[in-house]
């Protein structure tokens, strides 16, 4: 069986606008996660700290609108696919 790592799919379109576009998110993504993971940490060891809760609560929200224009980003890319055939 093949060990399949990667696929590149060439299109007539210009997607380097997109590509930079998602590459931006996925890097406040990662960044994103890296300091929820941070304040996880620190929650565990004093679980009743408001202020980490507070800070979690707008991680967990930063996490989801940049989510959600990583998710509009590829919709926007599929359809211009799917207009060109």
């Amino acid at each position: 069986m093949a060990n399949i790592k990667g696929i590149t799919i060439e299109f007539g379109a210009n997607t380097t606008k997109l590509n930079k576009a998602l590459s931006n998110v996925n890097g406040k993504l990662n960044k994103t996660q890296a300091e929820l993971k941070q304040v996880n940490r620190s929650l565990k060891f004093n679980p009743g700290n408001t202020t980490l809760l507070n800070q979690k609560f707008k991680l967990l929200q930063q996490t989801v609108t940049q989510t959600q224009k990583k998710l509009q980003g590829l919709r926007a890319m599929q359809s211009r696919l799917k207009a060109q055939g």
